[in-house]
């Protein structure tokens, strides 16, 4: 990728992979192969860049920082020079640029322009990582797979299992939405700048089902919304968390639709497993539908 650049100071919150061997473990981790088209969040020094350009068929970049968008730009080697933010390799193969924020880009654009899903890979700032997976979740069906390297709490709470202690709403919509897989933990001493935690990669693989309830969950704002208030009180037991308001269902009828669940009120959010709150999140839409149409 040429000559590191010269000291720039982080304006975005970025802690940069520095150790290259990692980089290739993380890269090998996906099995790119010449036919895939690939994008690059948030590229920094180019670690991961330059094991990636002119090896698959597209490599889409995206870049916030006008500095390491110039430089990479301007240091893209097997490349012509680029213009424009666009070049293509001796092998035909297209490399692209863009300055541009990772939560306003086009991916569904994108995916429709190379008839195409795309497989994704960043190191991501720590600061959006929540929107940015509400964002993949959102255009989930443009995604073959995305490798990501999170906070490693961040990355806790989104694979968070029932019955962990970091199980949150964040747990059941993501992973309604897709397979989540840890992979492997890096050292916070191997970025620049230093971070005060360690980060974990994981790879996310967009997933479907033939079950409509589970259909229903993973796309419906009513769901996203009742699960978020359900994790609002998550150190309540149900019990007690069924007399907080939500579009004014009575406690009795939530109390009942949990009974006729068979769900133990005795049980706090993090211990209902997806399925009670998925036939939960159900009643509950149901209920206040049918008091609409009263």
């Amino acid at each position: 990728m040429g000559k590191e650049p010269k000291k720039n100071k982080v304006v975005f919150g970025q802690n940069f992979l520095t150790d290259k061997e990692i980089a290739k473990n993380i890269i090998d981790s996906c099995n790119f192969s010449e036919s895939d088209d690939v994008v690059e969040i948030g590229p920094g020094e180019g670690i991961l860049t330059e094991l990636i350009a002119g090896r698959v068929k597209s490599f889409t970049v995206i870049e916030i920082d006008s500095f390491y968008y110039n430089f990479i730009k301007g240091k893209s080697a097997g490349f012509d020079k680029i213009k424009d933010g666009s070049a293509v390799n001796e092998d035909g193969r297209f490399f692209r640029i863009v300055n541009e924020d990772a939560l306003k880009f086009d991916y569904n654009s994108l995916s429709k322009t190379l008839n195409s899903k795309l497989r994704v890979i960043s190191n991501l700032p720590y600061e959006i990582s929540s929107p940015i997976i509400d964002k993949f979740i959102k255009y989930k069906d443009v995604f073959c797979d995305l490798t990501l390297m999170f906070q490693k709490e961040f990355a806790e709470r989104l694979y968070a299992r029932e019955n962990d202690s970091q199980r949150g709403a964040l747990s059941v919509i993501a992973g309604l939405n897709f397979d989540i897989t840890r992979l492997f933990e890096v050292g916070k001493a191997n970025f620049n700048p230093v971070p005060k935690v360690d980060s974990t990669v994981l790879r996310l693989i967009p997933r479907y089902f033939e079950n409509e309830d589970y259909s229903w969950a993973a796309s419906s704002q009513f769901f996203n919304y009742f699960v978020h208030q359900i994790f609002k009180l998550r150190r309540k037991k149900l019990k007690n968390s069924i007399y907080a308001s939500f579009f004014g269902i009575p406690p009795d009828v939530k109390e009942k639709i949990f009974s006729g669940l068979n769900i133990d009120l005795n049980k706090r959010p993090q211990e209902l497993t997806t399925e009670e709150l998925v036939k939960t999140g159900k009643s509950y839409d149901l209920y206040l539908k049918e008091a609409e149409n009263k």
